[in-house]
């Protein structure tokens, strides 16, 4: 044999030792490696969505609410008045727990804390101190605020005017829903 038919079969043998290797390594490399994916539906998170409504879902943010009998209420003591009806309403996806504060009874001078306020809930008296509800989606309670003049209002309130009264929700997810604890 040729110094050179050795040297061409030497380097042949070499070059299909190491194709050999490689298609080893490869295929050893797909055994014992594997992967598999899928693709994941759209994720949405929930909506927390309530509104104070009037009787035909008009919404009353920013509005205002009457007394029931007129604009020219004058009160008098023993006599109460009620307030217009005015709803809580889901518009959310999540069930919701709410409470209602009653705020800002302004006026001029003391006549405010001459009206005691009670408050209505689906035609239930409820002490808002301690009042907690719950609200499934696209359902609503409807709140009365009551004002009664006390028996013992003194003279001196005459004349004088309450206003600014507030009605605020506050409402956040119930803990049935969610996944942690308040």
């Amino acid at each position: 044999m040729s110094k050179n038919s050795y040297r061409k079969s030497v380097i042949s043998g070499i070059l299909i030792l190491a194709v050999s290797i490689s298609m080893l390594i490869g295929t050893t490399y797909a055994v014992f490696n594997d992967n598999s994916s899928t693709t994941v539906n759209t994720i949405q998170a929930g909506t927390l969505d309530v509104e104070l409504v009037d009787a035909n879902g008009v919404s009353l943010e920013n509005g205002t609410v009457s007394f029931t009998g007129g604009s020219n209420i004058l009160w008098e003591p023993d006599r109460g008045y009620t307030l217009e009806t005015v709803y809580i309403k889901n518009n959310g996806d999540l069930d919701l727990k709410y409470k209602i504060d009653v705020t800002g009874i302004d006026g001029s001078g003391d006549l405010g804390q001459w009206i005691d306020w009670s408050v209505l809930v689906n035609n239930t008296a409820v002490n808002l101190a301690d009042y907690e509800a719950t609200l499934a989606p696209n359902a609503q309670d409807s709140v009365v605020l009551v004002g009664t003049m006390k028996h013992d209002t003194p003279n001196d309130v005459m004349g004088h005017t309450a206003n600014g009264i507030s009605i605020t929700v506050y409402a956040k997810q119930t803990t049935a829903q969610a996944e942690y604890d308040d």
